[in-house]
């Protein structure tokens, strides 16, 4: 059941009422004590649609791009990582994407929640016995991209 709003001058009987009556709207309102815009609204709407409508917005606006959205959810695909994990990596090279933002994206793909599968991963495979002093990396490379300034190049994780 839908509830009526609470700053509702009026209820779904009297929006009817209102919606069925050939007085004019200044009569009308002076009567209910709405203005003549509320009275217009209701006759428009008609007898058979007087319950509030919601007032959230029907689409969000992305602050990110289409291919900036491809990015973090092939980071999260190739990574895995946890949410908190994959925005600080994402903040460095798209600054404007907040964790929100980022929780969003995956959301809208389907990436959100990590399956189980997905979240334990295999075991690596030991790495090669070496001296003291070498560092093991694994870089990913990212799309071209733009940012701050509008320069676009190529990176890499």
């Amino acid at each position: 059941m839908l509830a009526i709003h609470p700053n509702a001058r009026t209820t779904p009987a009297v929006r009817a009422e209102i919606a069925r009556s050939p007085e004019p709207s200044g009569v009308l309102a002076q009567r209910f004590g709405v203005s003549t815009e509320t009275i217009r609204k209701w006759r428009k709407r008609g007898p058979a649609d007087c319950q509030d409508r919601s007032a959230r917005p029907h689409k969000l606006p992305w602050k990110a791009s289409a291919a900036e959205r491809a990015v973090v959810c092939a980071l999260r695909r190739a990574t895995g990582f946890p949410l908190d994990d994959l925005t600080f990596i994402v903040s460095h090279f798209l600054p404007h994407l907040n964790r929100d933002a980022v929780y969003r994206i995956l959301k809208a793909a389907g990436l959100n929640r990590l399956t189980p599968a997905d979240r334990t991963r295999k075991p690596h495979s030991a790495f090669k016995e070496d001296e003291v002093g070498f560092v093991h990396l694994d870089v990913k490379h990212l799309p071209k991209l733009q940012d701050r300034d509008g320069i676009t190049r190529k990176r890499s994780l």
